[in-house]
């Protein structure tokens, strides 16, 4: 917190130079531009999608529980939302900042692997993953914290196996009413959080 004291009695100007950065605006009695954590959302998959063998699959999240602020696209095309182009099924916020990504799969099969792996994929290459053995069934998560520039940025979720067969990413029309359903989240952490507090000794 920033703490400005300004003195009435022996000052008659408030140094300007002490005050950078942007600093939030107050309107009647409320105080805006303090920060939040819009754009968030967490989209998920309706039904099951078939996850080829060998293959970095881009995940079709076509659901959304949330979706605050309308950076996500649900759709099998590109779409611009917020004057952001966002690439089918993906994140593309229109604030710069810190993000908290994440996201959850699994590769349904009963036969067995030597590789299964989910990926937080940015701007089309790989970002980060998680990677397992596959036994029978495996379910991994996967959160990363990264830079988003409210440009062009976008964010999509792939899953990977090499059963030596297909599997399944499993989905749900409903999001809770089956807990092995893909989904990805994300959120913006904070925004200026800057407080200024000045204290008139008359």
């Amino acid at each position: 917190m920033s703490l400005v004291k300004l003195n009435a009695r022996s000052a008659t100007a408030l140094d300007a130079t002490v005050l950078t950065g942007n600093l939030p605006a107050i309107s009647g009695a409320s105080l805006t531009g303090v920060g939040g954590n819009t754009p968030s959302f967490l989209a998920y998959l309706t039904s099951s999608q078939t996850i080829a063998n060998n293959t970095n699959v881009h995940i079709q999240l076509n659901g959304e529980y949330f979706d605050t602020g309308g950076c996500y696209n649900n759709t099998s095309g590109t779409v611009t939302l917020n004057g952001v182009s966002a690439p089918a099924y993906s994140f593309a916020p229109n604030v710069a900042g810190k993000y908290f990504m994440a996201c959850k799969g699994r590769n349904d099969t009963s036969t067995d692997g030597s590789g299964t792996t989910i990926s937080l994929y940015k701007n089309g290459s790989i970002f980060t993953q998680v990677r397992d053995t596959l036994d029978n069934a495996e379910e991994m998560f996967v959160g990363v914290i990264m830079d988003l520039d409210g440009t062009d940025d976008y964010v999509q979720m792939y899953q990977y196996q090499n059963s030596g067969s297909s599997t399944v990413s499993n989905g749900a029309s409903t999001f809770g009413s089956d807990q092995t359903i893909a989904f990805m989240m994300g959120y913006l952490i904070g925004g200026a959080w800057v407080i200024l507090v000045l204290i008139v000794v008359l």
